[in-house]
């Protein structure tokens, strides 16, 4: 889904050298299971369904947070930050819980459609943060044996960039819409196909059989009525988050956020961003053009992080992704190169000011 939430997915289940984050891991998947769960409940409008899945949410649910408490158990004294993203993703399986009660004791299908939603929210969280909470268990535990050679170190030291990346909530907020506009429009399809046999049907029925199709075609056009209306719900909060993120990811400097694959991000309601603040420290980024004027944003295709840099209020600078070190940038340019912009090449900044490539290598090798 995201990278670093990626790679803990991609561990072994059970590592006996390590077993916190074994069990962090455990209880990510199991919750996991719930969204799935959640992900049907929002769309269904079968009241008795949704309380069947909420029976099954409940025993996965109850799981999870046993295999969070084993997690929390067994975690070294080191792994604060570990403990706390564990810790906050047992809060959100308890909230899926307790949504889960709500729903089975509730009768109106509008509550039960917004306990849904929160179920559905409260369980992307929480597997956000117990595959979060696994990369921390991975990296305390390995760092416990050589507490003794740096006890002279600052406290308070800055942890390296190449650290594992905090996943942050809007990347999470723009997963969980695109899925849901994809589910709407995929509903949405079935129904076109319904009501394209349901109609030649009624042309070939007569008496209590036309009557009966006429009411299964009525409720069908209702249905799709609801799915265009909440469909078009999602698109509006997807581009909200969007344009959040699309700024909030300037001011992150990690190679990890770059892709060349994200297509159709920015668009004329998701436009590329006009940013001169530069983080702060060294930088690299990528320098796609220079231009008169400003490009429409489908030219930079699949291209992210994108922004613009307005200069002598007259040339518009494109830049893309934030690096910390001059190798990922040059490795991230090629990727550029590759998809037709062929002029690209990497420049740096410290503090906010542009400075020589050769002045940045000095002060990276001085770090």
């Amino acid at each position: 889904m995201l990278f670093s939430v990626c790679q803990a997915q991609k561990k072994e289940v059970f590592n006996k050298e390590n077993k916190g984050q074994s069990y962090a891991i455990l209880s990510a998947q199991g919750i996991k299971d719930a969204f799935s769960f959640s992900q049907k409940n929002y769309f269904s409008t079968n009241s008795l369904t949704i309380k069947e899945n909420c029976d099954s949410m409940i025993i996965i649910s109850n799981n999870a947070v046993q295999y969070a408490d084993s997690a929390l158990l067994l975690a070294c004294d080191s792994c604060n930050t570990a403990k706390e993203r564990m810790l906050l993703a047992k809060f959100y399986q308890l909230q899926v819980l307790a949504y889960c009660y709500q729903i089975k004791n509730e009768n109106s299908n509008e509550s039960i459609h917004l306990l849904s939603e929160k179920v559905m929210d409260a369980s992307g969280n929480a597997i956000v943060e117990a595959y979060s909470a696994s990369l921390y268990f991975e990296k305390e535990e390995a760092e416990e044996g050589k507490l003794d050679l740096v006890l002279d170190k600052e406290v308070d030291e800055v942890p390296s960039k190449d650290t594992p990346r905090e996943i942050s909530k809007l990347e999470v907020d723009e997963i969980s819409y695109m899925t849901i506009k994809e589910l709407y429009g995929k509903r949405l399809a079935e129904i076109d196909d319904e009501l394209i046999l349901l109609k030649k049907r009624a042309e070939k029925s007569r008496g209590n059989d036309l009557i009966e199709v006429n009411k299964v075609i009525a409720h069908l056009v209702k249905e799709e009525e609801k799915c265009f209306e909440k469909m078009r719900g999602s698109e509006d909060r997807l581009v909200s988050v969007r344009n959040e993120l699309s700024v909030d990811m300037l001011k992150v400097v990690h190679k990890d956020i770059f892709s060349t694959e994200k297509e159709g991000f920015y668009n004329d309601n998701v436009p590329v961003p006009e940013v001169n603040e530069i983080p702060m420290g060294l930088v690299y980024k990528i320098q796609i053009g220079f231009f008169k004027s400003q490009l429409p944003s489908e030219h930079f295709s699949g291209i992210f992080p994108l922004s613009s840099q307005k200069i002598d209020n007259t040339y518009y600078r494109y830049l893309a992704g934030s690096f910390a070190k001059y190798q990922d940038a040059k490795d991230a340019k090629i990727k550029v190169i590759e998809k037709g912009y062929t002029d690209s090449f990497v420049i740096a900044y410290f503090n906010g000011s542009k400075v020589p490539i050769s002045d940045a290598l000095e002060n990276e090798g001085n770090k």
